[in-house]
């Protein structure tokens, strides 16, 4: 497909040029595709309302826009980002139009059903994008012809109207906001994962799991808690390197490429192996739960134990449904280890030494910073319940809610 410049695709949204249709009527200026389509008045009006901000967008050749309908906009609730949206926040709604922009024009009949793909969109910019090549959104065929969107902390946007073609791509529309994926103790809260999440906290490793271009497998709370003091007991830098053992560096590896007897090198310098049986797969002798977690600065695979690098040749036994520990001195704790790692960031109790609290002060701020540029309005369960729902879009600050409601939850 020919290049089509952005201040020429801003120009066709706007109807400020006369592209016209195609003989047979088959291909018209993305301006009139958007106009003539009554579920998406309010993504229409959006960009409308905010040109100067395409205008910002790189220049690409063929692009696909995931465009949310109007009934996406009606159940977004709110969110403390709304503030960001409220004052025109156009780095924000910048950055939340890109990650709905695919590089490269994708139609919904390239897909092969159950077989997800990691689309690279225009979300490049590093304080919201920490891997290469733009950050991606999964897209997947499911039975029933249902293709899906998967965006950041799991939320799924379904496929509603496919492959409306334009002159500079295609356009596909969507029942709901895809969401970029947040920093990891963002997504873990989310996934409650909290455990994990403490025990990067206490072993002083959570920079280590923010670098760009990270594959994490992340044990589930339950598996911290069978094996209790075999962990806790550990001093700090013993605790860190039994987590390294978990942290792919410098490579994103999705499911797709977790093949039958794959070995993959970590930062504790042990390798990991991935074994296949009938439909489980295994790391090591961790059952691999949840797939494809986006994060930020990578992807996140939740398993079911937690991996000993110095048992790094576990095999699993695939005729029992929970396979056996691999530390010594494992023991059942009723309790989640290491939660209490976690900085508090909200509702935090007060303490009566000025020390105390410049201390409890100073964890907040370093939990605050060093997450994505979507943050929670919670340090605990994030996505659990939605707010309030907004309701009508008729003013400018009605679609402001809207768009910041959807960048944390659906």
């Amino acid at each position: 497909m020919r290049s089509y410049s952005w201040r020429g695709l801003v120009a066709a949204t706007l109807g400020l040029c006369s592209v016209g249709v195609h003989a047979q009527g088959t291909i018209t200026d993305l301006g009139s595709l958007l106009a003539g389509q009554k579920n998406l008045t309010t993504f229409y009006s959006l960009i409308q309302k905010y040109p100067d901000i395409l205008l910002q967008l790189p220049s690409y050749s063929g692009v696909t826009i995931l465009a949310p309908n109007n009934d996406a906009f009606n159940k977004i609730p709110y969110t403390q980002l709304n503030s960001a949206f409220a004052n025109n926040d156009q780095d924000t709604i910048t950055n939340v139009l890109e990650y709905h922009i695919l590089q490269g024009t994708k139609v919904a009949a390239q897909l092969v059903p159950g077989t997800p793909v990691f689309l690279p969109t225009l979300l490049t910019d590093s304080k919201w994008s920490n891997v290469t090549g733009g950050q991606r959104v999964e897209n997947v065929e499911q039975s029933g012809n249902v293709v899906v969107f998967v965006s950041g902390q799991g939320s799924r946007s379904t496929l509603v109207q496919a492959d409306l073609m334009f002159t500079g791509g295609v356009v596909q529309i969507i029942d709901s906001l895809l969401i970029p994926p947040t920093a990891i103790e963002n997504t873990t809260q989310a996934f409650n994962l909290t455990s994990f999440e403490g025990s990067l906290y206490a072993s002083n490793q959570l920079p280590t799991f923010s670098v760009p271009n990270v594959t994490i497998f992340a044990p589930n709370n339950e598996a911290f808690q069978a094996l209790g003091p075999a962990l806790t007991t550990m001093t700090a830098e013993e605790l860190a390197t039994v987590m390294d053992y978990h942290l792919i560096s410098g490579s994103v590896i999705y499911s797709t490429a977790l093949t039958n007897g794959t070995k993959l090198a970590t930062l504790s310098g042990e390798n990991i192996t991935v074994s296949h049986s009938g439909n489980n797969v295994y790391i090591n002798s961790a059952q691999l739960l949840t797939t494809d977690i986006l994060i930020a600065n990578g992807v996140l695979h939740v398993i079911s134990n937690i991996l000993n690098p110095q048992g790094p040749g576990a095999q699993p036994n695939p005729a029992i449904a929970s396979q056996g520990q691999v530390f010594a001195s494992a023991s059942d704790v009723a309790n989640l280890p290491f939660t209490s790692a976690i900085p508090c960031t909200s509702s935090c109790p007060v303490t009566s030494t000025t020390a105390s609290s410049s201390t409890a002060t100073t964890a907040a701020t370093k939990s605050s910073s060093s997450a994505a540029a979507f943050t929670t309005s919670s340090s605990k369960g994030v996505g659990a319940a939605l707010a309030r729902e907004t309701g009508g879009f008729n003013k400018a600050a009605g679609l402001m809610v809207a768009l910041g409601g959807a960048v944390m939850m659906l």
